[in-house]
């Protein structure tokens, strides 16, 4: 599998938080949302998720398939305790 961020991150949301606490390297949380929605267009474009010109955005970005969510499996334990849940 490509290391790719397509292939890790199940949910834009996901990215979009993790990008929102960690970035800048050393200066976290330091973006403002409006930046951290044109970096994820711009990752999200040059990996291939979306199409030039896309808007990315509070709205828009819950509606964005990553491919890894096909991937994503619960572990064993977690199946058994919440065995009512399914992935959306």
């Amino acid at each position: 599998m490509e290391k790719a961020i397509g292939n890790y991150w199940p949910y834009a949301t996901t990215l979009f938080d993790y990008i929102r606490r960690a970035m800048p390297f050393g200066q976290g949380g330091t973006l403002t949302d409006e930046e951290v929605y044109h970096l994820m267009a711009f990752l999200l474009y040059m990996n291939g998720i979306i199409d030039a010109g896309t808007p990315v955005n509070q709205k828009t970005l819950p509606q964005i398939r990553m491919p890894a969510r096909e991937l994503l499996e619960l572990d064993p334990e977690t199946r058994r305790r919440f065995h009512w849940l399914t992935l959306p």
